[in-house]
């Protein structure tokens, strides 16, 4: 009698236990917020790193460098509709090794460092914002004292774990109750946004070093604030009247970059977006937030240049990137909130444009648990994580074991991360330093995500050829292979800067050495997972042949 050889399970179970529940359009919105579209350091790091470049076009040279990034994963996302997104995309295409590697190092373990950074941003630009603005404009001494709490170092490890405590919890309780709180989010952080530009348009030239200064002097510092910030930022060899520099402007896309890259975050949870397979979807989800938020960056550029002139642009960048303790209102670095704050002097703007920043401060933490927590699924079901990571709870349809993981993991790390910040000068270059290296790992995931798609049509034929961006060709090639070859130059060329440039990336040796430890700790932890599976009789390697359970 003849026997049937039993085909082996690959994955550690049939279904992925997530359920579609977010629109295309909520994760239109979810991409918008998650690039930051009211707080990127562009505005101070541009100006004090690369003088003579203009904010306006390098921004939008960025978002144009990224529609080809963007292109490439809306064909992946249409051609493997599942959560996990890079993971699954570069595992099925480049092989498993490499997507774990690159996903698990560039993505899992270095994103705890933006956890850390939502807490940081939710104290620091939130609530240390709303209570100096309220401070000032109310003359009310409690609210500035609350100010500085919140932006000490205490103040900021205090309301990270809080931070990430309650995403946690809301996350853990089901994924719509997310999507239900994005849509204030959304709306908190339009009002913010429309806001801070409309005081900044209408503010005049003349009036503004004024303003500045009863800001200052309000808060407890120097009436004669914005005189004293020029002079010392002249005295620390800055050049406040810079030439214009071509270079200096081409160099602000790789800065820009790092906010405008974040479009394609969306397809980490495409196994819970509606109509994911869908062409049309995918664009307006990826490439239409990309470009809406790389516009709107740049109007604010423009209006904030508008508004405190070219120079004093320079001198908020000086506070930002060479320290210069005299260009900053008590500690503070001049953002766009606390410039547009310090010229309103009004309580109502100070309300409107602060409550903007703390909701979406915390949105990070949530879109670093949901996007990260998918993945780790996805690697789960693959073998190369415990099974029990994996697990969806039947009730809430979230995986409440991943988030538990993922914020326990990230305890330790905001620890470390504001001890960095604010033990002494040295170390708060060290801290930038590793910074600027999430900048790097994450790239690197988005590249080897664009390359992936170049290679779909040719690794994984069948999946391509099965999908709806198979009808797009140009001159006879797939066009999904052309946009993916140029999107992964342009990122190969955003990342070589980051190593070698100063003024972009990889300032330290610090920075240079964790990020290679990194990357082979997680090479490691793949090899040792696929020898101990084949010992117990399993080859994970059969899983990336195959699609993820839906």
């Amino acid at each position: 009698m003849a026997t049937i050889a039993a085909t082996p399970e690959v994955f550690v179970r049939k279904s992925s236990g997530l359920v579609r529940v977010m629109s295309p359009s909520s994760a239109f919105v979810y991409n918008i917020l998650t690039m930051g579209l009211i707080f990127p350091w562009t505005y101070l790091w541009a100006p004090g790193a690369l003088p003579g470049g203009q904010l306006v076009w390098g921004i939008l040279l960025a978002m144009v460098l990224e529609i080809p990034i963007a292109l490439a994963y809306v064909w992946l996302s249409t051609a493997l509709p599942r959560s996990g997104g890079d993971y699954v995309f570069q595992s099925r295409v480049l092989g498993g090794g490499i997507a774990f590697t690159v996903v698990m190092s560039g993505f899992v373990i270095w994103i705890l460092q933006w956890v850390a950074l939502s807490g940081w941003l939710l104290s620091y630009l939130g609530f240390a914002a709303l209570f100096l603005g309220l401070g000032a404009s109310l003359h009310n001494q409690l609210f500035l004292d609350w100010a500085g709490w919140f932006a000490s170092g205490d103040g900021i490890i205090v309301v990270s774990v809080l931070n990430a405590g309650l995403a946690l919890v809301i996350l853990s309780t089901g994924f719509r109750n997310y999507i239900r709180l994005q849509r204030v989010m959304w709306v908190a952080t339009l009002v913010a946004f429309g806001t801070m530009l409309v005081v900044l348009i209408t503010a005049a030239a003349t009036s503004v070093p004024g303003q500045l200064n009863a800001f200052s002097s309000s808060v407890g510092g120097s009436a004669t604030f914005v005189d004293d910030a020029i002079a010392a930022s002249t005295a620390a060899g800055i050049n406040l009247n810079p030439p214009f520099s071509l270079l200096a402007t081409l160099l602000i896309a790789p800065i820009a970059w790092t906010s405008l890259q974040w479009a394609t975050y969306s397809s980490q949870q495409n196994g819970e977006i509606k109509d994911a397979r869908s062409f049309r979807s995918q664009v307006y989800i990826i490439v239409g937030s990309l470009i809406v938020t790389g516009v709107l960056l740049a109007v604010l550029a423009f209006a904030l240049e508008r508004a405190v002139g070219t120079q004093f642009l320079y001198v908020a960048g000086a506070g930002y990137w060479s320290l210069v303790s005299e260009a900053t209102i008590n500690g503070i670095y001049l953002w766009p909130n606390i410039i547009a704050i310090a010229i309103s002097a009004s309580p109502i703007v100070v309300l409107l444009i602060s409550f903007g920043f703390i909701l979406n401060a915390h949105q990070i933490v949530h879109n670093c648990y949901i996007g990260m927590t998918r993945v780790m699924v996805a690697m789960s079901l693959d073998r190369l994580l415990p099974e029990w990571v994996s697990r969806v709870s039947e009730r809430f349809h979230t995986p409440v074991n991943a988030h538990v993981v993922y914020f326990l993991a990230s305890l330790p790390v905001i620890l470390l991360y504001n001890k960095f910040s604010y033990l002494s000068g040295e170390n708060v270059t060290s801290w930038a330093s590793l910074t600027l290296g999430v900048t790097f790992a994450c790239g690197y995931v988005f590249v080897a995500t664009a390359l992936a798609g170049a290679l779909l049509p040719f690794r994984a034929r069948a999946l391509y050829e099965a999908s709806p961006g198979s009808a797009y060709r140009i001159g006879g090639y797939p066009l999904v292979t052309v946009v993916g070859i140029v999107g992964f130059v342009a990122g190969v060329l955003f990342e070589l800067l980051f190593i070698f440039n100063d003024q972009l990336g990889l300032t330290t040796n610090l920075a240079r050495v964790v990020v290679l430890a990194v990357l082979l700790v997680s090479a490691v932890w793949y090899v040792a997972v696929k020898y101990t599976r084949r010992s117990s009789g399993i080859n994970v390697e059969y899983a990336f042949k195959e699609i993820p359970p839906e």
